[in-house]
């Protein structure tokens, strides 16, 4: 019950950080972070090969980060990509969904999570019928949207997808450890490579 308490405090003040964000996106993420939460009745789903190593965060501090550390081994992480990228790329890109049909909590509208991508991993271009915004918690990423060329993100960064617009993500010597929503759309049956 402890690690469950720590997990609400984190979603708690990871929508209060969300809101800074002057989206429609942000404001819904928040309002689902800040209201009440409904436990799953089943566990979401696990991969064996896909798995979050807690010592990632032992080299950053911050009041998000600090919170996750001590909720880390509630979570469950499985690959991304909904059993559409090749193996040896999702085997580099763990996700958990924390909140949404499949999440720890209960939510049929919005689904947020984390995600988590190795060193040396191009996430390929990409893209889902859902609205989509993430928050960088650790680590930097290059990002392209709508084929540009990429531009590094780094801890602290927004990037926003609208609804269908193609995005990769590009790590070189760190990981990165983002946070992820979707809105809209959320079945992933319309995520496509």
């Amino acid at each position: 019950m402890k690690d469950q308490d720590n997990l609400i405090c984190f979603l708690n003040a990871l929508g209060k950080r969300i809101k800074e964000h002057k989206t429609d996106i942000a404001k819904n993420m928040s309002d689902v972070l800040l209201g009440p939460l409904k436990k799953q009745k089943d566990k979401p789903p696990v991969s064996p090969s896909c798995s979050f190593d807690p010592a990632l965060l032992s080299a950053h501090e911050s009041n998000l980060i600090n919170l996750l550390k001590d909720c880390i081994n509630l979570l469950s992480w499985r690959e991304a990509g909904f059993g559409k990228l090749p193996e040896s790329i999702s085997k580099q890109i763990c996700v958990t969904e924390l909140i949404g049909p499949n999440g720890f909590f209960e939510h049929s509208n919005m689904r947020i999570g984390l995600l988590l991508q190795k060193p040396e991993t191009n996430y390929p271009w990409h893209h889902h019928a859902a609205e989509e915004l993430y928050f960088i918690l650790s680590g930097k990423a290059y990002w392209a949207v709508d084929k540009k060329k990429p531009k590094l993100n780094s801890t602290e960064s927004f990037i926003h997808h609208k609804s269908d617009q193609s995005h990769c993500m590009i790590t070189r010597n760190n990981h990165m450890l983002a946070v992820w929503g979707w809105s809209g759309d959320i079945n992933g049956s319309t995520y496509s490579i």
